[in-house]
C-alpha cells in the first residue's frame, strides 16, 4: 500500500479492526466501541485520504496526550508502507482555525463578541483533545490556572440554552388567532367598497421568560461568581431576556455593565461597580432589597431565578428564608448553584441554606464547566414542560 496524503483509501471494517488490535500492540487500550465509532467517522467523511484517516483514528482512539507518541508509530506501521514508510511524514496539525458558520453558531451557541476572539478560541479548543475536554469541565473553577480558565470560558460561551416561554399580552397580527383585528379589518375593507373579503386576526405570541441571575461576589465565592458571569455574558450576547444582580454586602445591579461586546471589558466594569466584591456577605438582605426594589419588574416577577452563592450567610436565616419565601412566591421558578454540593459529603444542613432549600425548585452544584451544563439541561427541561 503506497501511502500519500492525497491518494484515497478504502476503509473496511476489517482495516479498522486490524488498525484497533496494531494499536493494542503498541500499549494503547482500544474497545470495540472506540472502533465502530471511528468506521463510522470515516464513513461520514466519505473520500478519506491519509490526512482524514490520521485525524479521525487519532480523535476515536486515544485517551491522552501521552499516547499520541505510541499512536504515531502504530499508525506508520500499519497504513504505511515499508518502503515509503521513512519518507512519508505523518500529517501535521492546522495552523489556521477552520472558519466559521456564522449562521449556524449564531442559532445553536453563543457567538464572541470580536472576530479575533473566535479565531483565537477556535485554535485554543483546537488544540484540546475530547479527554482534556472532559477534564476541564470536570475541574473546578477555584484550580484552574490562567489558560484553562479561557478555555473554560470559551466552552460556557459555545452552551447552547433554551429559556421557559409564557404568553406575551401584545397581540400581534397572524394568519389565524383567536381574536380579529378590527382595525385591519376597517382598512382591508376600505379598498373593497366597505365589504371585507377576510378576517385579519392577532394572536398572543410565545416569548422568552426573563432569566435573572443573582451571583455571590463574597470571598469564598470569588471563582465561581466569576464564572457565572461568563455565562451571564454569554446569555446577554446571545440576545436572551437576562437580568444580573451581585449580592454580598448589598446588591448591585450590573446588566448593562455585561452588555460590553468583550468579555474582558464586561468584567473590569462590574469589578469597577461593584463596592462589596470578595467582601461579606449578607444573603437575606440583599435578596429583601432585591425583592423590594424589583419585585413587581420582569426581572423577578414571572422570572426564572438563578441564585449562585454557597450559602454561608452572616444574616439570621429567618431573613433569607423569608426572602426566599416571597421570592418563590412571585418567581416562575428559582434555582440554586451552590459550589459546595459538588463534593458527594456535602449536605446542606448550614442554618441559611437549610431556611432557603424548602423553597427552591431546583439545587445543582456550582462548580466546574459540567455544573453549568446541567443548568443549562434544567432550563431547557422547564421550557419543554411549559
Amino acid at each position: 500500500m503506497t501511502a500519500t496524503s492525497e491518494a484515497p483509501f478504502d476503509v473496511t471494517a476489517t482495516s479498522c479492526t486490524g488498525f484497533a488490535a496494531e494499536l493494542r500492540r503498541h500499549g494503547i487500550p482500544v474497545g470495540p466501541e472506540q472502533t465502530t465509532t471511528l468506521y463510522a467517522a470515516l464513513h461520514q467523511i466519505g473520500r478519506v485520504r491519509l490526512r482524514d484517516l490520521y485525524w479521525a483514528g487519532r480523535i476515536t482512539l486515544v485517551g491522552g496526550r501521552e499516547q499520541f507518541a505510541a499512536y504515531d508509530a502504530a499508525f506508520r506501521a500499519f497504513f504505511i508502507a515499508e518502503t515509503d514508510g521513512d519518507t512519508v511524514a505523518l500529517p501535521a496539525p492546522r495552523t489556521t482555525a477552520p472558519q466559521v458558520d456564522r449562521e449556524t453558531s449564531s442559532s445553536a451557541s453563543t457567538p464572541s463578541a470580536r472576530p479575533s476572539d473566535i479565531r483565537e478560541d477556535e485554535v485554543d479548543q483546537a488544540r484540546l483533545t475530547p479527554s482534556d475536554v472532559r477534564v476541564l469541565k470536570e475541574k473546578s473553577f477555584a484550580r484552574m490556572d490562567a489558560a484553562e480558565r479561557r478555555r473554560a470560558a470559551a466552552l460556557i460561551r459555545r452552551l447552547g440554552t433554551e429559556l421557559p416561554r409564557r404568553r406575551s399580552r401584545r397581540r400581534v397580527p397572524a394568519p389565524r388567532g383567536r381574536h380579529l383585528d378590527p382595525r385591519a379589518l376597517l382598512r382591508s375593507a376600505l379598498r373593497t367598497d366597505g365589504e371585507p373579503v377576510r378576517l385579519p386576526r392577532r394572536h398572543n405570541p410565545l416569548q422568552e421568560r426573563p432569566l435573572t441571575l443573582v451571583v455571590d461576589v463574597s470571598g469564598s465565592m470569588a471563582p465561581y461568581a466569576t464564572a457565572l458571569l461568563w455565562f451571564a455574558h454569554a446569555m446577554l450576547r446571545a440576545g436572551h431576556p437576562v437580568e444580573v444582580f451581585t449580592v454580598g454586602v448589598e446588591p448591585t445591579r450590573v446588566t448593562d455593565e455585561l452588555r460590553r461586546p468583550s468579555l474582558d471589558v464586561a468584567l473590569a466594569r462590574v469589578a469597577a461597580a461593584v463596592g462589596d466584591w470578595d467582601g461579606g456577605t449578607r444573603l437575606g438582605t440583599s435578596f429583601a432589597t432585591v425583592l423590594e426594589r424589583y419585585g413587581g419588574h420582569r426581572a423577578v416577577r414571572g422570572a426564572v431565578v438563578v441564585i449562585c452563592s454557597d450559602g454561608l450567610d452572616r444574616d439570621e436565616p429567618e431573613i433569607l428564608g423569608d426572602a426566599m419565601r416571597s421570592l418563590h412566591r412571585v418567581a416562575h421558578g428559582t434555582v440554586w448553584l451552590n459550589p459546595l454540593k459538588g463534593d458527594s459529603r456535602y449536605r446542606p444542613v448550614q442554618r441559611a441554606m437549610a431556611a432557603a432549600l424548602p423553597h427552591i425548585d431546583v439545587f445543582l452544584p456550582g462548580h466546574n464547566v459540567a455544573a453549568v451544563e446541567q443548568l443549562c439541561a434544567a432550563l431547557a427541561a422547564s421550557r419543554r414542560a411549559a
